[in-house]
């Protein structure tokens, strides 16, 4: 008997049912909002700030101390008018089992509030803190935070409410971040549909982090350099995806535009997103060093930008989008191994560096099925018929394959590689969704099922159900 589907796979089955309709109404009534973004010198470091002002009054901001000797640390004063009986901070809390759940506090009862991201409500002012965030860089697109550095919102009581004090240190060789996103109505419809589940999962603070320049996700202990506390910017950002995708909530579509920006910054001028630090195995197995391309990644990060092109009909993120798409029509080129059949089809390699152009990486069936995606997606937005060939040549690819991609238990192999063999074990669900957004998108363009990649989804789907693996249908 197959499991009942987590809320997350619940999630994904909501935001494939109702993205579209959603993300073109946000994008008939979208405003762009005011950016400003400003360096200074501040006693002991510089301070960078970044403010977006949208269109309904929110808005959202963002310190970061860099230091440069140790002085008194920088203070932001966050005013908020009311009883402060009537105010409280809701954030996430851990159970002994590290199990999440709603915590909250009233700012009447507390000098401090606890050190965690959360939301401050009261009647007519509603903010989404961050939390107060020191860390040192390691390099590589590498952060190490140190907590114990980080000092927790100070709340005082004033005659007409409370006043948040936020003290960012400054310390030599360390950097200090804040931010924060105000609003006049609530940012989030809690207690509506599945709204609390789905905001207790968005980690912004703790495995993961958010910061000016982007998002950082916990380093794996293969990577370099690493730490227990490290994190690594990482292309392709989980929490947008849920912003981008589920809607409903006024945060949730701002902060996704200004995540998209920050992630639009790191493009590099080619169209591509590096992958930092060094991956130990991809250098021990193909002698790959830092800065390499993921296709995984970049592809997820370049559908993001198109997502966000189609939501906000943002001519920037449209044209990122279009950058990548070129980019990778280039690497494929390059980089392919071809699969023999009636039509000549492409296999292309998961990993490359240009300092290491002669490199043969494998092929993932997860990694090909989600540049088809992309590249299909990217055809039915902006009709450029080179998408539509390379996805058609890629998934053909995928069909001469056939069923030499199923194990003899049903479930899929991982990968392809360049002398031929397959290999290594597959996710339990991820390439089977990717199966399925494939036959999706394929039976929008052509007018039928593709019979190969139907293949493949009966075969994973009778895995999991042996497995009692939970899937969606």
């Amino acid at each position: 008997m197959v499991k009942k589907l987590s809320f997350l796979t619940l999630l994904m089955v909501t935001i494939a049912v109702s993205s579209f309709l959603y993300g073109s109404a946000t994008a008939q009534f979208w405003q762009k909002p005011a950016e400003k973004a400003t360096t200074s010198k501040v006693n002991g470091g510089t301070l960078s700030t970044r403010e977006f002002v949208f269109g309904e009054g929110e808005v959202y901001w963002s310190q970061q101390i860099t230091g440069k000797q140790d002085k008194q640390p920088h203070v932001i004063t966050v005013p908020i008018q009311g009883n402060s009986q009537n105010m409280l901070f809701r954030y996430r809390a851990y159970t002994e089992d590290k199990q999440p759940y709603w915590q909250s506090v009233s700012l009447d009862q507390v000098k401090e509030l606890p050190l965690a991201a959360g939301f401050v409500e009261t009647e007519g002012r509603y903010i989404w803190l961050g939390m107060p965030t020191v860390y040192a860089h390691l390099g590589q697109g590498t952060i190490q935070e140190h907590i114990e550095l980080a000092l927790p919102v100070e709340v005082k009581q004033k005659a007409k409410g409370v006043e948040l004090e936020i003290k960012l240190p400054i310390r030599a060789g360390y950097t200090s971040e804040m931010w924060a996103l105000d609003s006049r109505e609530p940012l989030v419809p809690w207690g509506e549909k599945h709204y609390d589940k789905i905001w207790l999962a968005l980690d912004v603070s703790q495995n993961a982090k958010w910061l000016q320049d982007g998002y950082y996700y916990k380093s794996p202990s293969t990577y370099v350099p690493t730490s227990d506390t490290s994190y690594w910017r990482i292309p392709e950002n989980y929490v947008l995806r849920s912003f981008l995708y589920t809607g409903g909530a006024r945060a949730g579509e701002n902060m996704a535009y200004v995540m998209l920006k920050a992630s639009m910054l790191q493009q590099e001028p080619e169209g591509d997103w590096k992958t930092l630090p060094l991956s130990q195995w991809l250098s021990d197995d193909y002698g790959i060093p830092e800065g390499f391309f993921d296709t995984r990644f970049n592809t997820g990060a370049a559908e993001l930008m198109l997502r966000g092109c189609q939501k906000y009909n943002e001519e920037q993120f449209c044209q990122a989008a279009q950058k990548y798409s070129a980019y990778f029509h280039k690497y494929a080129a390059e980089h392919h191994y071809s699969a023999a059949g009636v039509t000549e089809g492409w296999l292309v390699a998961d990993y490359a560096h240009p300092a290491k152009p002669g490199i043969q990486t494998h092929v993932s069936l997860n990694h090909q099925l989600a540049e088809i995606n992309y590249l299909y997606s990217s055809y039915q937005q902006f009709g450029n018929p080179t998408d539509k060939d390379l996805a058609d040549v890629m998934l053909t690819g995928v069909i001469n394959l056939g069923s030499k991609w199923i194990l003899p238990n049903g479930d899929l192999h991982y990968a392809y590689f360049p002398n031929g063999t397959f290999g290594r074990r597959d996710y339990p669900t991820l390439t089977y969704n990717d199966l399925v957004e494939t036959q999706r998108l394929y039976q929008q363009l052509h007018g039928m099922e593709e019979p190969t990649i139907a293949q493949l989804i009966a075969s994973k789907q009778v895995w999991m159900q042996k497995n009692n693996i939970a899937y969606s249908q």
